[in-house]
């Protein structure tokens, strides 16, 4: 949470800073962590009173989502894309549909859509609300329902924290998340289900959602 707060642009995409100093070199400023906490200030101007509302909001289990590392984070959109395509990935048979599958998603969350196959799968209000009523084939499309997914899981979170989660990269894959982010019985069954593929795949994070 406090990294959150002192250092959004810890994880930033590099298309998000459109203010970037030309004299300024990238990747030396986004190395010095007191640089990039700077630019993190300059990126959020206006966001003064946004580290007490992330702070509140922070005790709902759901919002805690939005504190998981960015990496974790995508991981996680990952295999909610995966587990949302099981039929469609598990069917794949031309070579190069495996090797986009595996471009997009990553090879740990293709690997997870044959253990997914033994899951149960998301309720039909989730993949509704997911955009996957008609199943997605492409990738891409399947991530995007992941990414939205992890967005209805986090439920409403408060404008200074959704603004520090579209700096992030892959920009667009967290703009997606962004604007999923409401409270509704889709978020509800959202969380559940991320939180089901916390304990599934990862369980360091398990507990803190509980």
């Amino acid at each position: 949470m406090m990294r959150c707060i002192a250092d959004p642009a810890a994880d930033f995409d590099d298309g998000v800073a459109k203010e970037w100093p030309e004299w300024v070199p990238r990747e030396p400023a986004r190395a010095d962590p007191f640089i990039r906490m700077r630019l993190g200030g300059r990126l959020l101007r206006d966001q003064s009173r946004g580290a007490s509302a992330i702070i509140s909001a922070g005790h709902a289990p759901r919002t805690r989502l939005a504190f998981l590392p960015a990496s974790d984070a995508v991981r996680l959109m990952s295999l909610a894309a995966a587990w949302t395509g099981v039929p469609s990935l598990v069917g794949h048979l031309r070579n190069a549909d495996i090797v986009a599958a595996r471009s997009v998603l990553g090879e740990d969350a293709f690997a997870f859509a044959f253990h997914a196959a033994l899951l149960p799968r998301p309720t039909a209000g989730l993949m509704s609300a997911i955009g996957a009523s008609k199943l997605p084939t492409e990738p891409a499309k399947l991530l995007h329902c992941g990414a939205t997914m992890f967005g209805l899981a986090m439920g409403c979170i408060p404008d200074a924290l959704q603004v520090r989660l579209r700096l992030r990269s892959p920009a667009l894959i967290w703009m997606v998340a962004a604007n999923a982010c409401r409270n509704d019985s889709a978020g509800e069954d959202a969380f559940h289900a991320i939180r089901r593929l916390i304990r599934k795949r990862m369980t360091l994070w398990s507990h803190w959602f509980d």
